[in-house]
């Protein structure tokens, strides 16, 4: 499963965070690669970062925000390739894709009419 990490960290962290991402490339446990990891310069906090990571099981996960623990802030979601994805909307074998409604459109159709706001264009 592909899994997408962002993190964040100041000057202050910098050299705690470079040593603890050089011990993660010899502890890393099996089931876990790292795919891609990129890195930019920000004015606060200093530095922000992505790794696409493949993991096979979420304890891998943990592993891997507990080896930086508040070192950094990281945020990690599940993701999918672009194709995979498309591929899952319109499986050939059910036809049309259904449709999908986000927890958003549920909670605007749940507020009655006279309450709503109106959309600004």
């Amino acid at each position: 499963m592909l899994f997408v990490a962002e993190y964040e960290f100041g000057w202050e962290a910098l050299s705690t965070v470079v040593a603890k991402r050089l011990e993660w490339g010899h502890a890393q446990p099996d089931g876990f690669r790292v795919v891609g990891e990129y890195i930019w310069q920000e004015r606060e906090p200093a530095f922000r970062g992505i790794a696409v990571i493949d993991a096979r099981e979420v304890e891998v996960l943990n592993a891997f925000a507990l080896h930086y623990g508040p070192t950094l802030k990281m945020m990690i979601h599940p993701a999918t390739d672009v194709q995979s994805g498309i591929a899952l909307l319109h499986d050939a074998q059910s036809g049309t894709p259904r449709a999908r409604r986000g927890a958003s459109a549920a909670r605007r159709d749940a507020v009655s009419p006279s309450t709503r706001r109106p959309r600004r264009r």
